[in-house]
């Protein structure tokens, strides 16, 4: 296929296609050595939006330095990809790239989260309900990234770092699975009963870093969300979890603060 360029990213074939559980895969796009990878049912411009985040979120400042190179580079060294697939959501019938993605693919790329045709919505960066390209890439950079690099801060274990210090507190104490009910105090009340401990904490992290950009700060969200997550604004955050708020914005861990718009242009001095 022709490459289809928008600003600095571009589209081309898929250059492993030959690879088990890839072959379905019609579109990708490289960014910064990460690859992310389309069937056909994805639109041009929901392949460069998920481009785009991904950009924005290792690039928050967008000034064409990558913000943390070791959490980069650990992205680069795990092959982490981003799979996009033509069905609605993980509940509905397969489509023919990731049937034979999840049925064959044993390596070599490392998949954290996938998003799906319905997920993306260019034109709502983030936005609950309709845009979950920050959530399911963010989701990518934390757990191949942020944990591994960062384990006294990030990792994922009970009673292994500042998150899951900071986790236990928010969910109002240590449940190592989904309790029957969570204190009245609790202000994380995830109860997904397939998600583990693990897969709570990465749920978390990302639910702080957004509340912290504001993504989630408009009344139908606040109140969609609640019985998730309580904390939907910057403010909320400070005032309810100063433990996480501290965590996600101490500059030595250096994650993005800036909400993705779905638009790379950085500056170059």
């Amino acid at each position: 296929m022709a490459a289809i360029e928008d600003g600095i990213f571009e589209i081309t074939a898929n250059p492993h296609s030959d690879v088990l559980g890839m072959k379905f895969f019609t579109k990708y796009v490289d960014v910064f050595g990460l690859g992310i990878y389309a069937e056909a049912g994805l639109s041009d411009a929901q392949v460069l939006h998920a481009a785009a985040i991904l950009a924005e979120l290792l690039d928050n400042d967008e000034n064409g330095v990558i913000d943390d190179e070791a959490v980069l580079a650990r992205l680069v060294d795990q092959r982490a990809i981003i799979p996009m697939f033509g069905g609605a959501d993980f509940q509905s019938d397969e489509s023919p790239a990731e049937e034979d993605f999840f049925n064959n693919h044993r390596g070599p790329f490392a998949v954290g989260a996938v998003l799906y045709e319905r997920e993306v919505d260019p034109t709502q960066p983030g936005h609950w309900g309709s845009d979950a390209s920050v959530e399911e890439i963010m989701h990518t950079i934390n757990s191949f990234g942020h944990v591994v690099i960062y384990p006294d801060a990030f990792s994922l274990e009970p009673g292994s770092s500042l998150l899951t210090e900071a986790m236990d507190e928010a969910r109002g104490g240590r449940f190592l699975s989904v309790p029957d009910s969570y204190p009245p105090e609790s202000w994380y009340h995830y109860d997904d009963q397939t998600c583990s401990y693990e897969c709570m904490a990465i749920e978390y992290i990302y639910w702080a870093q957004v509340s912290n950009m504001e993504i989630l700060n408009d009344r139908d969200t606040c109140l969609g969300i609640a019985n998730e997550w309580e904390p939907c604004s910057q403010e909320l955050l400070k005032e309810m979890d100063p433990l996480i708020y501290a965590l996600i914005t101490n500059p030595e861990y250096k994650l993005p603060q800036n909400a993705p718009n779905g638009i790379y242009k950085p500056t170059v001095e």
